[in-house]
């Protein structure tokens, strides 16, 4: 069904209402500094439990005018060369079932990327960078240590009774208030 139809069939159903859908006019976005992500999730795990929600927030350039580095393309490719090379590190790495030893495949990936770039890291989940994101990690995409990319690496994190740890290259929208560490000591 084309724009005209849905428009018209729009006003002619609620015309009875005495009210008018004009659906000509597309809303734009906010003029200002932008990023594109050129990034593509590849997954398709549906029923993720992660602990990072999707932030609301757009994009925009660190504080001395920079512009944001987009995230490296290399990051997917690592990401599932380790977890090919220890599918036991990503079967226990459920922090809750685990204990400190379910960081091995988060810290192995962490230290495998930053050993190309040291803009990995981990995402800080309280403003005094105590806790972390236990099946993410960032990219700093700014010379502030706000400005990061989020990556979902783990999917079906914690998984239930005959489910397993898969992994995932799940991109979130650019972060431009919450913090990143370089390590978790």
């Amino acid at each position: 069904m084309t724009r005209h139809a849905i428009a018209l069939l729009a006003v002619v159903t609620l015309t009875a209402c005495d009210i008018r859908l004009d659906l000509a006019d597309s809303p734009t976005a906010p003029a200002g500094p932008t990023i594109t992500n050129t990034n593509t999730n590849t997954s398709t795990n549906n029923n993720d439990r992660s602990d990072t929600i999707p932030s609301t927030s757009t994009p925009s350039s660190p504080n001395d005018g920079a512009a944001a580095l987009p995230l490296p393309s290399y990051g997917e490719a690592v990401t599932r060369d380790v977890a090919a090379a220890n599918p036991a590190l990503l079967a226990n790495s459920c922090q809750e079932k685990t204990g400190e030893a379910a960081w091995q495949f988060l810290d192995l990936l962490v230290g495998t990327l930053r050993a190309r770039d040291q803009r990995w890291g981990y995402l800080c989940k309280d403003a005094n960078c105590l806790a972390f994101g236990r099946d993410v990690l960032t990219y700093k995409a700014t010379a502030a240590d706000t400005g990061i990319w989020i990556v979902d690496v783990i999917g079906n994190h914690c998984p239930l009774p005959n489910e397993v740890a898969t992994i995932r290259w799940g991109v979130l929208p650019f972060e431009t208030a919450r913090r990143w560490a370089s390590s978790r000591k």
